[in-house]
């Protein structure tokens, strides 16, 4: 049990020195030291979670209707999940419950759902899982881009759904 709590305080301080200095892609007031509401980054779905662009210091990015950012994990080739348990609770799916929408300037034909391991179903744009980060405390802020955690890549995803290496 000792050595699972040291692993685990050895992982939480790589996730907070990976990813915990602030990087917000447009002006947003907020606090390094407030933690995240846990219901704000909670994988619940959403009946229609919208799909649109936003600009950001990466060009443009895809984002929720609320504009919180969304990543790709850089090992999920195929459109199936891989994040799960710790991953999950740092990277939340963007969870869909039935009818989405797209923004005009997004490709319908590369939206799609997937199927999680527990049955709830996960968007996807151009074959890839989407995310948040647990970090993003408010639209525009993206604290994670272009990382390694949990076996891959962390990415924010471009209007033709691929992944953005700039960091």
């Amino acid at each position: 049990m000792k050595s699972r709590r040291g692993l685990f305080a050895l992982a939480l301080s790589f996730l907070l020195f990976a990813c915990g200095a602030p990087q917000p892609v447009a002006v947003a007031s907020h606090s390094p030291s407030t933690a995240p509401a846990a219901a704000q980054f909670s994988p619940t779905p959403s009946t229609q979670p919208v799909l649109k662009v936003a600009g950001s210091r990466y060009g443009d990015i895809i984002v929720d209707g609320s504009g919180r950012a969304l990543y790709l994990f850089d090992i999920e080739r195929e459109p199936v999940a891989r994040c799960y348990d710790a991953c999950a609770s740092s990277w939340p799916p963007m969870l869909a419950a039935t009818s989405t929408s797209v923004a005009d300037e997004l490709d319908q034909s590369l939206f799609a759902t997937t199927v999680r391991r527990d049955g709830s179903r996960q968007v996807t744009y151009n074959r890839h899982p989407l995310y948040y980060y647990v970090g993003d405390r408010a639209p525009g802020e993206i604290k994670c881009q272009a990382v390694f955690e949990y076996g891959g890549g962390w990415y924010v995803v471009d209007p033709r759904g691929t992944r953005i290496t700039r960091t």
